[in-house]
């Protein structure tokens, strides 16, 4: 891939991710409940007053990470596969909307529309975590890596709060926050990754091209 092309996918990835986290915050913001109260997804539950705003957000940022991917693919190759299949899932979990309430296991009854929306929330949330995790081991660009420890070492810990607070605790303003919360990190990881790809690719073409 050319470095103009590099350039427009790392650049077309920030601006997917900031448009898509618009969306989905402007979406919560109609829910019947406070904005910190029930689980993120029920944003896309038709009876959501812009249900259709919330998933169009969530695919932008299901496009962010493919896109993100497609802009590391030559300086952290084994990272586009990953953010290629956790896009994938994104857009699965936007086209799938769970039912209202989202009830998920073990503490409410589920339909097949809310497990299949809710696994491939978790694959896309999951592999942009590995995705980020392989790069702070293995981006031979030491912003790349640094970075990404540093969003990986915030958004690990609220993973696996969250993962706690969804078996061990349920629905409630704990899980809701907190989701809230842990998906921050991930989220400013991809634009902020993508705009160090854009001043990478950049440092990488004058050294190759000095006049």
């Amino acid at each position: 891939m050319s470095p103009g092309r590099v350039r427009w996918a790392a650049g077309a990835a920030v601006a997917a991710a900031t448009a898509g986290t618009g969306a989905v915050v402007y979406a919560l913001g109609a829910l019947p409940e406070p904005w910190l109260r029930g689980y993120v997804s029920e944003g896309g539950v038709a009876s959501s007053p812009r249900h259709l705003v919330y998933r169009a957000g969530i695919v932008l940022v299901a496009a962010a990470l493919v896109l993100l991917g497609t802009a590391l693919r030559r300086l952290v190759p084994f990272v586009f596969a990953l953010l290629v299949m956790a896009g994938g899932f994104g857009a699965v979990s936007a086209a799938v909307s769970c039912t209202p309430g989202c009830p998920l296991p073990p503490y409410e009854a589920s339909t097949a529309k809310d497990l299949v929306h809710a696994g491939a929330s978790v694959g896309a949330v999951g592999l942009a975590m590995v995705a980020m995790g392989a790069v702070a081991l293995i981006a031979l660009q030491p912003a790349l890596r640094r970075t990404a420890r540093v969003f990986f070492a915030v958004s690990l810990p609220l993973m696996l709060a969250l993962v706690f607070g969804l078996l061990a605790i349920g629905r409630g303003l704990f899980t809701s926050v907190l989701e809230r919360v842990a998906l921050v990190p991930p989220v400013l990881w991809i634009a902020v990754t993508g705009l160090l790809a854009l001043r990478v690719i950049d440092i990488d073409r004058r050294e190759r091209d000095p006049g």
